[in-house]
């Protein structure tokens, strides 16, 4: 029994060892030549390249997904905003709608996910990988 005892405390000590480890990693750590993971279909956008030069398309937005979280977990932006999602953690993440509006599949570390937001209405979206990670955008 008493060895039971100490090999579940033993266990439970390496788990939260490796669980802060992974956090101490941040964008350092990240490899810098990742490029960043985006199409036409998943900016929402159905302009050409000419027409995207020539636009009056509101700032981008940047999200920071890092220590497990999205931050700003929320957000408003006008109709037409461009927002893309950084991975700053050393684990993969993801950034899914849940109405399907988007999902960036699986973001490795350095690697980031952009979605154009043309429709007014409040988006939440979460981490399809970690569900406790959640936010929202609200389109104005």
């Amino acid at each position: 029994m008493k060895k039971t005892i100490v090999s579940v405390i033993v266990i439970v000590l390496a788990c939260l060892a490796m669980y802060f480890i992974a956090r101490s990693f941040g964008p350092s750590a990240a490899p810098s030549s990742v490029p960043a993971v985006e199409t036409a279909a998943q900016t929402g956008s159905s302009a050409t390249p000419a027409q995207a030069s020539v636009s009056n398309a509101p700032a981008p937005v940047a999200v920071n997904i890092r220590n497990f979280s999205f931050s700003p977990a929320t957000l408003a932006v006008p109709a037409g905003t461009k927002v893309t999602w950084t991975n700053g953690d050393a684990v993969e993440h993801t950034v899914t709608a849940n109405n399907s509006l988007f999902d960036s599949k699986p973001l490795a570390p350095g690697q980031s996910f952009s979605y154009t937001f043309t429709t007014a209405g409040s988006v939440a979206y979460h981490c399809a990988i970690h569900p406790m990670m959640t936010g929202t955008v609200v389109v104005r």
